[in-house]
């Protein structure tokens, strides 16, 4: 490897290579291998050339009959492989990064595999009843830019998967699927999962992100277990992720989920995008009616209570941000055009001096505030408040936040704050 070879001349090969059992070939200018290389390799079982320059690979790889491990990693030449079919021990095999527009023949003999790796951005298809045959997967991944969506009844049977990235084109497939994952008690290790509409490149393990999806009503989003982030974006049709009644998301949460398992999914987020939604008013919603959605404190204080970092977009609704999230680090707010105010103060701990109540917002992690196009903001927390904090490091008010006259105390938190 990393050693310049650009072409393989069989005539100066050892004419054996009876007991090689691993060969790394990789980040080399190979364009081509001979159809007689693999024929004298009985014992190969890993195999990496990943990052050159083949187009094709011989038959005769199928010569190799305890291969284990197939690396093809970033071969952005490589347009068609061979049949597999003869590779029945292979147990890791990684395409991504290069051209194929289909899986190659024979991948349903490979029962054994235990790693597929197809973030393939030019595969077009999946055979159906392929994946039900790989029974014993514990790591699948799909390109969710490409053409490919995936069906539940598909992945379901795959009992031993542990991490997954994968993108389903409805919603009704995707509560399929975490459906037969709950029902089978199997909590994924890591990962990333996707509707609609392809999205930004998650930055935590255990990721879902919703884009784009149109004309969905009366349907129930279920989470995964212990999910990390979620970033839903130009989704016009959801009134809450937890309560599926009206048009519109108008909350992320709203209380009469907490009646239910459904909103305790909520807990583990450490980082939640939330981009052009017009209805979206509140993170945690009161139950009064339609479009009467207000922010609320009553939900349990396990709400959000690991989230670590908000993003919010073009949320034209949203009037006050957040209640009291205490292991909030950073706070991304843009082009929200009626908020007027962060932090409410019905979210905070209020200490009463005579006639004067002193509001505390505690935020002891809390180390950037950054704020732009948010013409209506008038305050960080309301009039009487002081922000209590020892992480904060930045505050940025960029274009457009002409109304903001107020930046609050910031006091250190002291004892047990």
């Amino acid at each position: 490897m990393y050693n310049s070879i650009s072409e393989i001349f069989i005539d100066v090969l050892p004419t054996k290579c009876q007991l090689l059992t691993t060969l790394l070939l990789q980040h080399n200018l190979i364009k081509k291998i001979p159809y007689s290389f693999f024929t004298n390799m009985p014992c190969l079982r890993v195999l990496n050339l990943s990052f050159t320059r083949i187009e094709s690979l011989p038959n005769s790889i199928s010569e190799l009959k305890n291969l284990t491990t197939l690396l093809l990693v970033g071969c952005n030449e490589l347009r068609d492989l061979p049949c597999l079919s003869m590779l029945q021990e292979l147990k890791k095999l990684v395409l991504a990064g290069t051209k194929i527009e289909e899986v190659p023949d024979g991948m349903d003999m490979l029962i054994k595999l235990r790693y597929l790796d197809l973030q393939v951005l030019t595969l077009k298809e999946i055979p159906a009843g392929l994946l039900p045959k790989l029974v014993h997967l514990q790591h699948l991944s799909f390109d969710v830019g490409n053409e490919i969506s995936l069906k539940a009844e598909e992945v379901k049977p795959l009992k031993k998967l542990e991490c997954f990235t994968g993108r389903f084109e409805e919603i009704d497939e995707f509560n399929k699927f975490i459906s037969s994952m709950q029902q089978s008690k199997k909590n994924l290790i890591k990962y990333h999962l996707q509707v609609g509409l392809s999205f930004l490149i998650s930055t935590r393990d255990k990721t879902v992100t919703i884009r784009g999806v149109q004309n969905w009503e009366g349907e129930l989003i279920m989470h995964p277990i212990e999910i990390q982030e979620l970033n839903i974006s130009e989704c016009d049709y959801l009134r809450s992720l937890v309560d599926d009644d009206c048009k519109g998301i108008e909350c992320v949460v709203s209380l009469s989920s907490f009646a239910s398992s459904s909103a305790h999914a909520f807990q583990s987020f450490e980082m939640l995008t939330l981009r052009d939604l017009p209805k979206l008013s509140a993170l945690i919603m009161k139950d009064e009616g339609i479009g009467s959605a207000t922010t609320s404190t009553l939900a349990p204080s396990t709400t959000f209570s690991h989230l670590k970092e908000i993003t919010i977009v073009n949320c034209s609704s949203m009037k006050t941000l957040l209640p009291n999230l205490q292991n909030l680090e950073d706070i991304h707010v843009v082009a929200c055009i009626q908020l007027v105010e962060i932090l409410g103060g019905e979210t905070s701990e209020v200490e009463e001096k005579g006639s004067d109540a002193l509001i505390k917002f505690l935020l002891p992690k809390l180390r950037v505030l950054s704020f732009s196009e948010l013409p209506n903001l008038k305050s960080i927390c309301s009039k009487s408040g002081v922000m209590v904090c020892d992480s904060l490091q930045v505050i940025e008010v960029h274009v457009y936040c002409n109304k903001l006259k107020r930046i609050p105390p910031f006091v250190p938190l002291v004892g047990n704050g």
